[in-house]
């Protein structure tokens, strides 16, 4: 028992993760004073176990469950005449457009410097439909988030500027219509957006009623 204590507290040994040093203490202490005291050694072994199971518990954290249940946001007819509306999803802001016959759904304020996207214009760029930023005229597309820009080839004067892709910039929400009513479902993926600096209390465009 004392060469396994001892070997079990060596840093090199992997047969123990860190967490587990603070626990065989009372258990090497439990079984010492069962050697010496007899069945008083089991109330100790017993009060022992009890500290342990209460350690267990308070070192595990339940990991964090992003909220992502569909959320009623408003009426199919209203979105549809006015072509777009914002809400608040699950405490995140978002704007969904409705445009050429197609729901959108995006982070409200912009990836580049949080401006209010549910103020800028629609307009198609290398026939791709994206919202336009009020502020600094940054482009991205309704379908994917992506930020558009124009590219040339600085070695080919001749060359013509293109449009290219930065990646997806803007977080993406589901939006779905069932018996007239718009849902928004916020997006689960695990990858990082640079939007999502901008989606928080700190920045929030949408005003209270109250």
């Amino acid at each position: 028992m004392l060469k396994y204590f001892r070997d079990c507290l060596r840093p090199s040994s992997p047969s123990i993760p860190p967490l587990q040093y603070g626990i065989l203490f009372p258990q090497f202490l439990a079984y010492l004073v069962h050697l010496h005291f007899g069945d008083f050694g089991s109330l100790v072994i017993s009060v022992t176990n009890f500290y342990l199971s209460m350690n267990l518990d308070d070192s595990v954290e339940e990991p964090e469950k992003k909220e992502c249940s569909p959320v009623c946001v408003g009426k199919e007819d209203n979105i549809k005449k006015s072509g777009r509306m914002t809400a608040v999803v699950h405490d995140r802001e978002v704007v969904i457009f409705y445009h050429k016959g197609e729901y959108h759904a995006m982070d409200i304020r912009c990836y580049h410097s949080g401006g209010p996207l549910h103020l800028g214009e629609i307009e198609d760029f290398d026939g791709r439909p994206c919202i336009v930023c009020p502020w600094h005229k940054y482009k991205i597309t309704l379908a994917t988030g992506e930020g558009l820009y124009q590219s040339i080839n600085p070695k080919d004067p001749s060359a013509k500027p293109k449009w290219s892709s930065k990646g997806i910039k803007q977080r993406i929400h589901t939006v779905t219509v069932d018996d007239g009513n718009v849902y928004v479902t916020l997006s689960n993926e695990p990858y990082k957006c640079d939007s999502d600096f901008y989606a928080t209390g700190d920045f929030k465009v949408i005003k209270s009623p109250f």
